[in-house]
């Protein structure tokens, strides 16, 4: 399948998976708390699940620009494939444990380590160059359908199938996106400039970001609110039993709204699309992640911590529309993927290092106390970046 068409079963192949992986992420997130009780375990699970793409994610961004896109997308697609299964072989046969939870997680991270960057990079060459950013909106709005999807599915597969059930479909969703992956046929990239090496390539896609002011700022956002925005995700199982009193399976809501905030989010990106400047994008959606973190702070309703998860949809996917396509737009396709590494490296760093932060703060002082400082660090970057006139190189093109 070349073209448009081939793009669009790519997409629509990739948004049944990324659903199964979300199922997959509430069910285990739920399991592991059941067992531990402890937000610190959610946190660690976390870390170690995305530690070690954070480490491998530069180098798989060289990687991205010197060989086959497709032929790592299917090594890694099918390394997943097989973790899926083994947790739950391991689940079904009764030797399910929290450490071995976690080392599933690591492999997962470590093939998601090699996939991400060029997962982000192989997406552009599924169209023609003008199409590019259509296509890597088109891309954020997969996942974000799946965000919405997925825990709401996971709900009700949990409910009528139990776990295994659970684990078992995400398995069988990564086999829809290597099939894709056979039968379409990108188009060939930029020639990539031939380097010494991968350190080399690192080098230079280093000091190309660094002559970038927008793309710098940029990884920082993508830092602080990955840390004290995305990363809430993780733990919601805790702040679901912590703060509302629920069942570590009371995740599945908050995840839900979250998604579907997203999803709304998504739509209105559409309809205003470059109707308001990239700055005015990312400060109003920092300021609705600090309004919605502190209404879940100073709540103990349950439905209030839905309608915050909600605002957190929709000023999560502003950021990362924002961002991707502030990137991808301004990239030469020699460097998309070590470009998109640096950007992932924030983001998945984040996502690691906040999460363990707010689970063991969370455990030792208590989520309200945690989740206020949390909103603080947001709203106190906005401030930063307006008060020193950051905000104007995300504008210039």
């Amino acid at each position: 399948m070349t073209g448009k068409i081939g793009f669009r079963f790519f997409l629509t192949a990739a948004a049944i998976s990324n659903c199964g992986t979300w199922i997959q992420m509430m069910t285990v997130q739920s399991l592991l708390f059941s067992l531990t009780r402890s937000g610190s375990w959610l946190g660690l699970s976390t870390v170690v699940t995305l530690v070690p793409a954070l480490v491998l994610t530069p180098f798989a961004g060289v990687m991205a620009d010197r060989f086959s896109r497709l032929r790592i997308l299917k090594i890694t697609q099918s390394v997943q494939m097989l973790a899926a299964f083994a947790l739950w072989i391991l689940y079904i046969s009764g030797n399910i444990s929290p450490l071995r939870i976690i080392a599933i997680g690591f492999i997962n991270g470590s093939a998601s380590g090699f996939q991400t960057s060029a997962w982000q990079a192989f997406i552009p060459l599924l169209v023609d160059r003008e199409d590019v950013l259509y296509a890597v909106r088109l891309n954020t709005l997969q996942n974000t359908l799946a965000r919405a999807a997925g825990p709401t599915i996971g709900a009700v597969i949990l409910r009528l199938g139990g776990i295994s059930s659970a684990i078992f479909i995400n398995g069988m969703t990564f086999m829809v996106v290597i099939f894709a992956l056979l039968v379409v046929h990108p188009r060939a990239g930029s020639p990539s400039q031939v380097e010494a090496g991968v350190f080399r390539g690192l080098i230079n896609g280093a000091r190309y970001l660094q002559s970038q002011p927008a793309l710098r700022l940029g990884i920082a956002i993508a830092l602080v609110v990955s840390s004290c925005g995305q990363s809430l995700q993780y733990v919601t199982s805790a702040i679901a039993a912590n703060l509302y009193g629920h069942e570590s399976n009371g995740n599945a809501g908050l995840l839900a709204a979250m998604g579907i905030g997203a999803v709304l989010s998504s739509l209105l990106a559409i309809v205003l699309r470059e109707k308001f400047r990239r700055s005015d994008q990312i400060l109003l959606s920092m300021m609705l992640y600090v309004v919605a973190i502190v209404a879940m702070a100073i709540t103990q309703t349950y439905v209030v911590g839905q309608a915050a998860f909600f605002l957190i949809g929709v000023a999560q996917l502003q950021v990362a529309v924002t961002l991707n396509t502030l990137i991808q737009g301004r990239v030469p396709d020699y460097l998309r993927g070590r470009a998109m590494s640096f950007y992932l490296m924030g983001l998945i760093g984040g996502l690691a290092f906040g999460s363990q932060i707010i689970g063991l703060a969370g455990d030792t002082f208590g989520y309200q106390i945690t989740l206020l400082i949390d909103a603080a660090v947001i709203g106190a970057t906005a401030v930063v970046i307006v008060t020193r006139g950051l905000s104007k190189t995300l504008d210039d093109d």
